[in-house]
């Protein structure tokens, strides 16, 4: 039996992928920020799902994610770090900064507190793999390209997608002697609250793909940059 854990798991992108992942015979940790959501996924999903509360906003998720793992498993295959939030001002007068440091802790820092607390268990799989959820307006390419002008997107999201970026490179390059491979997925322009105004692919939709993508990987995508089954993005 294969083991996922899946941030940000109880609504849009990460409950389609534990739905996936399930389905495919995986047990999937999803972890989610309250006990109600945790009741629900244990309710609709009463095998091979087994929950983690916790909040990725604090150091504390670290302690919760090992402890929960240490009472299940010895080794983990997967994590996908999905969970996210929208920002608002894309203007530079209506830039709020504690909004940025929301979106820095949460884009950012949360994947750094999931991969410490599960990074023991990724040493113990026979093929490890850390995801990243990223998005195009990550993309210090694309945007300095001017590909995204006058569309609207906030300050706050496109810096902590980029941050996030670099964090899976330098991730990459740590873990490569070790082989758990690491990449950056750009999920597509998802139909979901607080979706892009040229919004086109169903969550459903990118899970598949994203699923399928990930069971393809081997250590020549580790380090890259993704749109699944589309392209490979320039950083």
């Amino acid at each position: 039996m294969k083991n996922i854990l899946v941030t940000g798991a109880n609504r849009g992108l990460g409950f389609e992928l534990l739905k996936v992942y399930i389905q495919s015979g995986y047990t999937v940790y999803p972890l989610v920020r309250s006990r109600e959501s945790a009741e629900l996924l244990s309710q609709q999903f009463s095998d091979h799902c087994i929950p983690i509360v916790t909040d990725l906003t604090t150091d504390d998720s670290i302690k919760d994610i090992e402890h929960t793992l240490s009472r299940h498993t010895t080794s983990l295959d997967i994590i996908i770090n999905n969970a996210g939030i929208s920002g608002r001002g894309s203007l530079i007068e209506d830039v709020d900064t504690e909004e940025i440091n929301r979106l820095f802790n949460v884009h950012c820092l949360g994947p750094i507190r999931s991969i410490k607390g599960s990074i023991n268990f990724l040493r113990k799989s026979d093929s490890p793999k850390i995801i990243n959820i990223s998005s195009r307006l990550g993309s210090l390419s694309r945007m300095a390209s001017g590909e995204f002008n006058g569309m609207g997107f906030s300050y706050s999201y496109r810096m902590a997608k980029a941050a996030q970026n670099m964090l899976t490179i330098c991730l990459s390059q740590e873990l490569k002697d070790e082989k758990i491979l690491v990449c950056a997925i750009h999920p597509g322009k998802l139909t979901t609250r607080g979706g892009s105004p040229d919004a086109d692919t169903h969550p459903s939709v990118a899970a598949h793909n994203i699923y399928k993508w990930i069971n393809e990987m081997d250590i020549h995508s580790s380090g890259k940059y993704v749109e699944p089954g589309v392209m490979e993005i320039a950083w």
